[in-house]
């Protein structure tokens, strides 16, 4: 039998609608890209134990560019924006007596907030229905680092995991079994090094002082040449094990090392090298120089590595 549904996540509050038959979450998927400029790219996928003909999805905060697809018949979706929030209300037709699939995207900039000298994404929803899993990801900003030292101190709850891509940290959760009334939060602290990009959410007057600071610095350029500037990070947790060896080697040689010194005492392949500091030097942590023409200088950029 096709049910009428109603649900709402993060930051939002779920209802079952009046007369609804009692419906199960096979899977509860959210996921969270960040981006340069601190807006939230939100996916969130349900995995309903049978077909429903129309959901609400009821949101306190503004969304922008809805998209939503559905396993089986077809979906008409849309969204309003009201003084509490973003409803988004979707009806269903010709579906299947079968598991189904809702899949809704949307971008928000409601979920990155400053939090001292670092940012903090936060999401928090709560559960009025059984789920058999959860499943959450937040993948910071290109550079962006987790504040803490330790890494489980910089987002909630401690049992997250994280992982990267190469160019992006990511910290996923995974929960079974979830009851009604239980809630489910997450959050993350952390930091963006070399942060250039104006928050949406920045003064007239702070993004003054910005342009100021630029202005000053080409000119300090063109009298003096090039400035090192050093940045105080703490990049340790984020690197796995064979970038640590590169930076580690670059270290023991006073902060730069030559490419061919590197491949010498890693014992690693010219090619596994030239990879590993081209993703270094993507995520900031190292330079290049050409010191000939077939042989490169590495050049550390940030402090913090031990």
């Amino acid at each position: 039998m096709i049910r009428s549904l109603l649900i709402a996540t993060l930051f939002a509050t779920a209802v079952m609608a009046a007369g609804a038959e009692a419906a199960e979450l096979n899977y509860y998927g959210i996921d969270n890209v960040i981006s340069r400029n601190l807006l939230v790219d939100t996916t969130v996928t349900m995995i309903l134990d049978g077909p429903v003909d129309h959901i609400d999805y009821n949101l306190d905060f503004s969304i922008m560019n809805l998209t939503a697809t559905t396993s089986s018949g077809t979906s008409r979706c849309g969204f309003e924006n009201l003084p509490s929030g973003s409803r988004i209300s979707c009806d269903f037709y010709s579906l299947l007596d079968e598991e189904m699939t809702l899949k809704l995207e949307f971008w928000t900039k409601d979920g990155v907030k400053i939090s001292g000298d670092g940012y903090e994404f936060r999401s928090s929803f709560p559960v009025t229905m059984p789920i058999k899993r959860v499943f959450s990801t937040v993948k910071l900003p290109p550079k962006g680092l987790l504040s803490a030292d330790i890494a489980n101190e910089s987002y909630f709850p401690p049992t997250g995991k994280v992982l990267t891509d190469g160019k992006r940290i990511i910290v996923s959760w995974e929960k079974k079994g979830l009851k009604a009334n239980d809630v489910l939060s997450f959050s993350v602290l952390f930091e963006v090094v070399g942060d250039g990009g104006v928050m949406w959410d920045l003064s007239v007057m702070a993004m003054m002082s910005i342009v100021v600071i630029v202005m000053v610095g080409i000119a300090v350029y063109m009298r003096r040449g090039t400035v090192k500037v050093e940045k105080e990070v703490k990049v340790l947790p984020l690197l796995n094990k064979d970038e640590k060896r590169i930076v580690d080697i670059v270290v023991k040689h006073g902060g730069d090392a030559r490419q061919r010194d590197i491949v010498k005492e890693s014992d690693f392949s010219k090619a596994k090298v030239s990879r590993l500091v081209k993703n270094l030097k993507e995520r900031g942590v190292v330079d290049t120089e050409a010191i000939s023409g077939r042989e490169n200088k590495v050049i550390l950029k940030i402090k913090g590595v031990e």
